[in-house]
């Protein structure tokens, strides 16, 4: 694997759930011995500062692992650099971070003093005020993902007494016999989201699939059975002793979506209504084969309006996120005026001296 390479995640869902994260699957990752977890307000630099990182560890050709902000993909939430045994978060809500040993962990990074805490303090009401209609959106947001997984689980409530889910599981012992060598410890499960119902739609960053496996195996699944084939899969290399990025659905994130095994240069994407694979695959599974044809012919039309409803609600997530965002640059702009940036560009490239020496 080429070191100087950079591949993307989310670690946290706006799902069916509610905000959902994987950051302690991260946060507790053996390769990094040094976490470095950012507090303070909005727009007080931190996704500014995370960037700055990443790109000096750009410049000195490490491995960058970088988690984008489900809810605002322009914006960072984290950076993982195993090589230098370092990482970097963004530790406020929704997804708030605490070390139970700071200082032997890791450490907080506080943003500078403010210019003037008096003219914020004027703020208080205002600040208040747009957080809550902020809130108001993520809580709408919450209802039609939660709408749509139910509306995702009746689909499958309908396929599952027409489909011979037995074929997936015998397929996934095939694929096991042929492309899991056996080995020896444990290996790690590292939770992450590949995709992600975000603002700019729903995405899912298949280039990070390319820079960590040569082989893929993309599935084709419109109707959610995925997982069925992929989790003996992960725990088969598990067992062998190979670390595995487990990424979850968005939607129902205890279902497995997607899964990478680096050590194995192999990977297993799912393509669907919302994204699909389409560069040259090792191999490409109809998981839809397994529902019976002639069964499906009477529920066809039914199966058709579920999704539509589905998509529509999820559309109409994505247009509530997007709406957040004149929130979030107003809250940003409220702050603005106090940051001190000279100190935070000095406190930036402290941190970077830290890590990268």
């Amino acid at each position: 694997m080429n070191n100087s390479i950079s591949y993307c995640f989310f670690l946290g869902a706006n799902s069916s759930r509610g905000f959902v994260s994987f950051f302690d699957s991260a946060v507790h990752d053996p390769a990094i011995r040094r976490n470095y977890v950012f507090k303070g307000g909005p727009g007080c630099g931190k996704s500014t500062s995370m960037r700055r990182l990443v790109e000096s560890a750009c410049q000195r050709g490490l491995r960058r692992e970088i988690i984008y902000c489900s809810s605002d993909p322009s914006s960072l939430d984290g950076a993982l650099l195993p090589e230098a045994g370092a990482a970097v978060y963004d530790g406020t809500s929704p997804h708030v971070i605490e070390m139970a040993f700071p200082g032997a962990e890791g450490q907080y990074v506080t943003a500078p003093p403010f210019l003037d805490g008096d003219g914020l303090v004027e703020k208080t009401a205002e600040l208040r005020r747009t957080n809550r209609q902020l809130a108001l959106h993520y809580q709408e947001v919450f209802r039609l993902t939660a709408a749509a997984g139910k509306i995702r689980d009746s689909i499958r409530a309908q396929l599952e007494p027409i489909s011979d889910l037995r074929r997936l599981e015998k397929r996934a012992s095939g694929i096991i016999s042929r492309e899991i060598p056996r080995g020896e410890g444990a290996g790690l499960e590292k939770k992450r989201f590949l995709s992600g119902i975000t603002p700019q739609g729903i995405l899912c960053f298949y280039d990070t699939v390319d820079a960590l496996a040569g082989r893929v195996y993309d599935l084709r699944d419109p109707y959610g059975f995925a997982h069925i084939l992929l989790t003996p899969i992960l725990q088969a290399a598990l067992r062998s002793g190979y670390d595995a990025y487990a990424c979850y659905s968005p939607l129902h994130p205890d279902r497995l979506e997607h899964l990478i095994i680096p050590a194995l240069s192999l990977a297993f994407v799912t393509s669907n209504d919302y994204y699909a694979y389409e560069k040259e695959a090792y191999r490409r599974i109809n998981i839809s084969g397994v529902v019976e044809r002639e069964s499906l012919r009477e529920i066809r039309g039914k199966v058709r309006l579920l999704h539509k409803i589905e998509h529509a609600l999820l559309d109409d997530a994505v247009a509530e996120l997007h709406g957040t965002k004149k929130y979030h640059d107003h809250l940003e702009e409220l702050y603005r005026p106090h940051l001190d940036f000279q100190a935070l560009t000095a406190c930036t490239e402290d941190l970077i001296q830290k890590i990268l020496g």
